[in-house]
């Protein structure tokens, strides 16, 4: 079955992650970082984060294609078959979870917004969030099959928002205007790479389990580069110009400015509702893997993270949405190191993996532990680099 899937050409791959790409908290990092760099500035710090991404995205898609294995599998041989499912599946599942809640919480307030403009009840954001958050829970656990049809709609849908939002900005606007713009607030460079980094690293990290049926090892990188750079970029710059010409870095807000306040915000939700079944979907099997729990399960699991998931929504976490992103830069990039460096760089990849291998599990710890007690922001590359160096010395000292 894996081995006639094999075959995935670059192109198809790119557009699975450009469709994966394309959603409302790529247009939030935009906004945020506008908030305290400069146009160009923000737009290096994109292009450094997800270069950095694709870089090791691409190492290890072509372990992948090597092995034709997902995730999880191929992280048995450095964290062992139990610590793989535990720390790798633990923070997928959770990273997607919270990736859940701040969605649910993005179309909450767009509806409560439509409802308002419309004259209709000034409905509280926690209510409307809940309302979808039910909604797109129950897309993932019955009606999934119908998913790539709402994808179909939804992402032509926001692109010709977008440039729909361009179009009606640049009419009282200058891009003169844009790049002479000066943020109130600054921001360290390097912490600004952070959160572009933070914003696909779970993309990057579980990149095999998509790019594994690349036909070669070429199709897996080309798909990568050419399905994240550009669109991440261009989504950033949107989001940023935006947020200076509407005055505001709330993405609802900056939307209901644009006219047709209904058809932006329906667009919105639209566009939420696929990349969040996604999430919650990736999230159920996430939880299922960790508990060992039977196919049979997935549909409660899904149910049972979901309502997770609608709590998170309800008591706003898209409030802390920066925080969030840190948190994953954090406990996401190091397994990325631990990986890389038994496949490449200490060359101990095992078919057969034990059942526990500290070794990788505490070289994941060191890289966390690096990014947490460390304050300079230089910490956002140096997890994955000594998680990496860590698990090669380990694997050199105790053979």
């Amino acid at each position: 079955m894996e081995n006639n899937q094999a075959n995935t050409k670059w192109y198809s791959l790119a557009g699975i992650w450009f469709g994966g790409i394309v959603s409302v908290p790529a247009l939030l990092i935009g906004s945020s970082l506008i908030s305290a760099l400069s146009f160009s500035t923000s737009i290096w710090a994109g292009l450094i984060g997800f270069g950095f991404v694709v870089l090791f995205m691409s190492l290890l898609s072509m372990a992948a294609v090597d092995r034709r294995k997902a995730t999880v599998a191929l992280a048995s041989s450095s964290f062992g078959e139990i610590g793989a499912k535990i720390i790798v599946a633990l923070v997928i599942g959770l990273s997607t979870l919270g990736w859940f809640g701040i969605q649910s919480n993005i179309a909450g307030a767009s509806f409560s917004k439509i409802l308002l403009e419309m004259g209709g009840p000034d409905i509280p954001i926690w209510i409307t969030s809940v309302f979808w958050g039910i909604i797109m829970v129950l897309t993932a656990v019955f009606g999934f099959k119908y998913l790539k049809w709402l994808n179909y709609v939804a992402v032509p849908a926001i692109v010709l928002l977008l440039i729909y939002g361009l179009v009606i900005t640049f009419k009282t606007h200058s891009f003169q205007e844009v790049l002479d713009f000066k943020p109130e607030s600054n921001m360290p460079f390097l912490q600004a790479i952070g959160l572009t980094i933070g914003f696909i690293s779970v993309g990057g990290v579980i990149s095999p389990d998509y790019n594994r049926f690349a036909a070669t090892k070429k199709d897996a990188v080309l798909g990568s580069i050419f399905g994240i750079i550009p669109s991440a970029l261009c989504l950033l710059a949107i989001g940023a110009i935006l947020a200076i010409t509407q005055g505001t870095y709330d993405i609802v807000e900056i939307f209901s400015s644009l006219g047709f306040p209904f058809f932006a915000m329906s667009i919105l939700i639209l566009a939420t509702w696929t990349s969040n079944v996604m999430n919650i979907y990736s999230s159920g099997l996430a939880f299922n893997d960790l508990f060992k729990l039977s196919d049979v399960s997935r549909s409660k699991t899904t149910l049972l993270v979901g309502i997770a998931g609608i709590v998170l929504a309800a008591i706003g976490i898209l409030s802390h949405f920066m925080s969030f992103i840190t948190l994953l830069t954090i406990t996401i990039t190091p397994i990325a190191g631990v990986m890389i460096s038994d496949y490449y760089f200490a060359k101990t990849y095992q078919q057969e993996a034990a059942k526990i291998n500290w070794k990788g599990i505490f070289s994941w710890g060191a890289g966390v532990t690096v990014m947490l007690i460390m304050e300079s922001s230089i910490k956002n590359i140096l997890g994955i680099v000594i998680a990496a160096m860590f698990y090669y010395i380990l694997k050199k000292i105790m053979k």
